[in-house]
């Protein structure tokens, strides 16, 4: 049984953009807590926190199913 972290070696391995979504997951996710750290936010900080969240949230899943199609090749490769 593969764990999460072999998982996401073996999708780097196999599909080239993956440390990029993983890149640019990491980066809202520091963007994302920086802005939550403030006391207060403006509406519009409020609106860029919930578009921030969506986008993470987009990017986690795409990670997701790309971990996962490299676990069912890897598992169809033995």
């Amino acid at each position: 049984m593969l764990r999460d972290e072999n998982l996401k070696a073996l999708a780097r391995e196999k599909f080239h953009h993956f440390k990029t979504l993983e890149r640019k997951h990491q980066e809202l996710d520091d963007m994302i807590d920086e802005l939550e750290k403030k006391a207060v936010i403006t509406p519009q900080e409020e609106l860029e926190l919930e578009r921030m969240k969506k986008e993470r949230l987009k990017l986690r899943d795409e990670m997701m199913l790309l971990m996962k199609k490299a676990k069912e090749e890897a598992e169809n490769e033995k």
